[in-house]
């Protein structure tokens, strides 16, 4: 059974522009992208630039299908494919983010409405 995962990341001064040029040229019609994520159990990816005015900061929302959340980000932290390499410093650069370095932590779900 496949869940919607969702997270957020800050943005980096600049990191907007480098998150459109990234998708440009490493994610759209990219095979690397699609053998990386498809190793890692992932199979929808979807991301949103979420501004927040009033505290002058912007987010990134990514939301990942995957049947297992913690194996997926595992795998985009330790491949050893040129591809997911690129990925992780892409993370650092636009959101200060090390995923190699740093355990992720999974969401804590509290609510879990269903009609």
């Amino acid at each position: 059974m496949c869940a919607n995962y969702c997270f957020i990341a800050s943005i980096l001064p600049g990191g907007i522009e480098l998150m459109k040029k990234w998708n440009e040229e490493n994610i759209v019609n990219n095979k690397e992208h699609d053998a990386v994520f498809m190793t890692a159990g992932i199979s929808r990816e979807q991301v949103w630039i979420q501004h927040m005015p009033q505290q002058n900061q912007d987010f990134v929302v990514a939301s990942y299908e995957t049947s297992d959340p913690e194996q997926s980000f595992k795998v985009l932290a330790t491949s050893k494919e040129p591809w997911a390499v690129k990925f992780r410093e892409h993370l650092k650069k636009a959101h200060g983010l090390d995923i190699a370095q740093t355990t992720i932590k999974l969401n804590e779900l509290v609510v879990n409405w269903k009609e």
